[in-house]
């Protein structure tokens, strides 16, 4: 059994030398593991800056969560 029109048409293949090299992304997609500390982190900044009244170390939490994030993504690339 063949399927119409596969085996009349030749494949063309070029050389590995000529074939354009593939660009890397930068980032890809990050892991689940990755979310359980971030909440934790976003958790945590919600409860000191509402509760303790600390902004800059509520800003601080945020912006390890956002690193933790970002590095983890650059490093599935």
């Amino acid at each position: 059994m063949s399927t119409p029109g596969r085996g009349a048409t030749p494949q063309r293949r070029q050389p590995a030398s000529s074939a354009p090299a593939a660009r890397r992304r930068t980032f890809g997609p990050p892991d689940y593991f990755v979310w359980a500390p971030v909440l934790a982190l976003f958790m945590a900044a919600g409860i000191v800056g509402t509760i303790g009244q600390s902004v800059t170390i509520a800003a601080i939490f945020v912006v390890v969560a956002v690193v933790m994030v970002v590095l983890d993504m650059f490093i599935n690339r």
